[in-house]
């Protein structure tokens, strides 16, 4: 593939190949993320996440602690914190 040349506009817009779209899967819609290093500029396709099926294990971790307390999800930080506190007292 060789190297095409795109313009800006003056809005600081580009149009990226369609032979470059089609090798990447790229289509509307989709998410790139920009680095830069030095003075270039690289763009890369962000995967989206998909969501875990029904039958994922994981599934069956959710619950499976019982504190006994009400508001975890609540003072989650709280009680993070307080953890840390105690344990570097040891």
């Amino acid at each position: 593939m060789s190297n095409p040349l795109v313009r800006l506009t003056s809005k600081g817009q580009m149009t990226i190949p369609q032979s470059i779209r089609e090798t990447l899967g790229l289509k509307a819609g989709d998410y790139l993320t920009i680095l830069v290093d030095g003075d270039e500029i690289r763009l890369k396709k962000v995967q989206p996440v998909k969501p875990l099926s029904k039958e994922d294990p994981i599934w069956k971790l959710v619950g499976a602690g019982n504190s006994g307390l009400k508001d975890v999800a609540a003072k989650h930080d709280h009680y993070l914190a307080e953890g840390e506190v105690e344990r570097w007292k040891k």
